[in-house]
């Protein structure tokens, strides 16, 4: 995306781009800003649409092959063509594009062996688009707020996308929400994020953890009060929590065996700061302590399903077996 950014900022655009992903919203965002800044508001003369399977693309090459009417560039926006699935026709062609076009490729499922994938990745610009990291979403979401009159700490805007989640579209309309409730006080605090932000079951989970890690019971009772309020399953808790100490473990594991917080989030496919999270916590937690929290998990998961122990029964002995304190 950095690249994208780059050449719409110095108006040096490749010949051809293809974004894909699993993160939708910055895909229609660098689609959105890629349209705007080859074509123009309203260039419909030298702008040509097409979607979905079935597009020819014989009428492509034509269209591609065309001189711009009095303009500098002429763009075609592709989506979902199946184009990058298999053999395509269109592949050898874009070594022979001529420098006025430039084709602009969005699609859902994309192969990288196809011939389509390789073309474009040598001759153009792929972009795979999978969401942002730690510090770009702290930059956008101070961007968003700074745009709005407020402001937000880092540390903030981290508890609010793990809050939240980090689904472009989903953050976008909790920060819409809170820009509304602080309007006129200048900043978003944690408070008004609790209050105002509704949470993922997962970012639950996780502040869940960090409450046990930390000894704290009645936090983590109350988290787990606002689990069961929200519909949630007791043996789906467990399991969700079971798994993020086995995270926790793994993490200890990979950072004894010398990897960075970023490696390690990288093969966990953690978010860096969870992963950071973690390594600070190891002082009060040791490896054998988080292993045997993995442990009990996976054992009364299974005396749960066996009949032996009762779902809510199960969640409440990992709490209290795991915390001491009421803070």
């Amino acid at each position: 995306m950095k690249t994208i950014r780059e050449h719409i900022k110095n108006g040096t655009f490749a010949s051809c781009y293809l974004l894909y992903g699993k993160e939708k919203y910055l895909i229609r965002l660098n689609e959105t800003k890629l349209i705007n800044a080859i074509a123009g508001d309203g260039d419909s003369m030298n702008f040509n649409q097409y979607r979905n399977a079935g597009i020819d693309v014989n009428e492509v090459r034509s269209v591609a092959d065309t001189v711009p009417f009095f303009a500098e560039r002429r763009l075609i926006s592709v989506k979902d063509s199946g184009w990058f699935k298999g053999k395509c026709e269109l592949a050898s062609f874009i070594p022979e594009m001529p420098p006025t076009t430039v084709i602009l490729f969005v699609e859902s499922d994309v192969d990288k062996s196809s011939e389509m994938y390789k073309a474009v990745k040598e001759y153009g610009y792929v972009c795979e688009i999978n969401g942002m990291s730690d510090e770009d979403l702290r930059l956008f979401i101070g961007s968003y707020f700074k745009k709005q009159g407020l402001g937000i700490t880092a540390s903030d805007a981290d508890f609010l996308t793990e809050r939240v989640g980090t689904d472009m579209n989903r953050l976008t309309t909790e920060m819409e929400k809170l820009s509304a409730y602080c309007n006129g006080t200048g900043v978003v605090t944690r408070e008004d994020i609790i209050k105002c932000a509704f949470p993922i079951p997962e970012g639950q989970i996780f502040a869940m953890m960090d409450a046990i890690i930390n000894d704290e019971r009645g936090k983590a009772v109350a988290l787990y009060s606002e689990l069961l309020s929200a519909q949630e399953k007791p043996l789906r808790i467990l399991y969700m929590l079971t798994n993020n100490f086995y995270s926790f473990y793994k993490t200890l594991c990979f950072a004894d065996a010398g990897m960075s917080a970023d490696e390690i989030a990288a093969r966990l496919g953690l978010r860096p700061f969870a992963v950071k999270k973690f390594l600070r916590r190891r002082k009060n937690w040791s490896f054998a302590k988080v292993l045997q929290a993995v442990e009990d998990g996976n054992d009364m998961e299974r005396r749960v399903k066996s009949g032996d122990l009762e779902e809510h029964m199960a969640v409440e002995s990992f709490l209290f077996r795991y915390t001491t304190e009421v803070g």
